[in-house]
């Protein structure tokens, strides 16, 4: 008797934490039981990372179209590209894109927003941006700002009036152009460099600094060239219908 009655009790409580679902009258059904289903581990591509578009380029026409029936290609930054599948539509993973590859640009960044070192800002204006009438304008400007005898200046928030020397003891007033017109190296070398304006401030000490002007539409600008390149370097595969290039 005792043994039929600890059996009962035992089939009670399996019964008990057995999962069940309860209907309510609006026809909505509950479980009394989360579930949760345990999907297999799936190791995903680590993103392979390049330096150039033209390796992007040679990527995705060497395996990339191989991978899936579909890849975008996304210019998220004026720095940075990268590439990933459609939906799998694997059974582990329905709605997931696998990443596959990214090119960064690593042109060096150019100083902005703060005051810098004339020697500096001559260096960076000669190697890191294009010939322009402007970028000749401040290098002509810089190398006629005696630091060490100082510089005096009048400022009215909208231009600037310095003292730069002429000579051994001659001085001349030149007012400072506000806004400069300049080209940097600012993307991927191969497409067209972004010009932008910039706004130009000397410190007393006759530091230069430049402060982006131009609410950076640059980057949109940049972004544009780059999507021109991708798709024109990719445009068989593109009008195939493999490939989709998008900002």
């Amino acid at each position: 008797m005792e043994n039929s009655f600890l059996k009962d009790a035992i089939d009670r409580i399996v019964e008990l934490a057995t999962p069940f679902t309860l209907e309510t009258r609006s026809g909505h059904q509950f479980c009394s039981t989360y579930l949760r289903e345990v999907k297999p581990e799936v190791e995903l591509p680590a993103r392979y990372s390049v330096d150039t578009l033209e390796a992007l380029v040679k990527l995705i026409r060497t395996e990339g179209v191989a991978q899936a029936p579909l890849l975008y290609v996304r210019v998220g930054s004026a720095r940075r590209v990268m590439v990933d599948t459609t939906y799998t539509h694997k059974e582990y993973a329905e709605f997931s894109r696998l990443p596959l590859y990214e090119a960064v640009s690593d042109v060096p960044s150019i100083s902005v927003n703060e005051s810098i070192s004339q020697e500096r800002a001559i260096v960076e204006l000669q190697s890191l941006y294009a010939i322009t009438e402007d970028r000749d304008y401040l290098l002509s400007l810089l190398s006629r700002i005696d630091v060490n005898q100082g510089v005096s200046s009048v400022d009215n928030g909208i231009s600037q009036e310095v003292s730069v020397r002429t000579g051994a003891v001659l001085k001349e007033q030149q007012t400072v152009q506000p806004i400069v017109h300049l080209q940097p190296y600012r993307t991927f070398l191969e497409v067209e460099q972004p010009a932008s304006d910039f706004l130009l401030r000397l410190d007393k000490d006759g530091r230069p600094a430049l402060y982006e002007a131009d609410g950076g539409a640059w980057k949109l600008e940049a972004k544009r060239n780059i999507a021109a390149y991708l798709g024109e370097q990719l445009a068989d595969l593109v009008e195939r219908g493999s490939v989709v290039v998008m900002i």
